[in-house]
């Protein structure tokens, strides 16, 4: 007889984990919504209840306070990053190399651009001017880092180090103020976005690249 067919499930999840898990996930999703329905000054407990289809009890029992809401919807935006730019570093060489720039930053920038569109509270809470204070994601953003250097490293090899590092700060900085904008104006949020930060960072890209071409 096969013991292993006598196992287990391994790690199964109780009906009771998967409701809590429904429940954490519809709060979040409540919290974003308010976010950009409302903005964060209005945000309650008892809205986020309401918004969530729960009661202030269970919500009690998962988050202790408005910021602990907060803080674990800016923890899932971070992870979510985290698996983009996981996607990012598994391409091969090859593909960087062989790319046209306009493939480069479709590959390395419309992920993440799609994800701010379809998820506008992230720019509030990515905005020096969010009250409970600026989303902090060092990591994800040494992550981010991670995938232009690669690029860079692979694209631009005569290319010193120093100026790689350049390039590098700049392909961070240049998206800002675009993000900034399109928190302020809504109805141009999804061009510029998925537009006009990609045609900037293509710019780039092709303007660095020439310069290194003609030496």
């Amino acid at each position: 007889m096969n013991d292993s067919k006598m196992l287990p499930a391994k790690n199964p999840r109780s009906p009771k984990q998967t409701r809590g898990h429904e429940r954490v996930t519809a709060i979040l999703d409540a919290c974003a919504h308010l976010l950009v329905s409302q903005g964060v000054a209005s945000l309650t407990m008892h809205g986020l209840a309401r918004e969530a289809g729960t009661s202030i009890g269970s919500l009690y029992h998962f988050f202790s306070d408005k910021q602990s809401v907060l803080d674990a919807l800016g923890q899932r935006h971070i992870d979510a990053i985290d698996r983009i730019t996981a996607n990012l570093l598994a391409i091969d060489p090859a593909t960087w190399v062989e790319s046209s720039s306009q493939q480069v930053i479709e590959r390395m920038i419309m992920p993440i651009m799609e994800y701010l569109e379809t998820h506008p509270d992230l720019l509030q809470m990515i905005s020096p001017a969010f009250a409970p204070g600026q989303l902090q994601a060092p990591e994800a953003r040494e992550r981010i880092q991670a995938t232009y250097a690669r690029m860079l490293a692979l694209r631009l090899p005569g290319a010193t180090a120093a100026q790689r590092e350049t390039y590098v700060t700049a392909m961070l900085g240049l998206p800002i103020g675009l993000f900034q904008v399109a928190l302020e104006n809504s109805q141009l949020k999804s061009i510029l976005l998925l537009q006009e930060v990609p045609r900037a960072m293509k710019a780039y890209l092709e303007a660095i690249e020439r310069h290194h071409a003609a030496r």
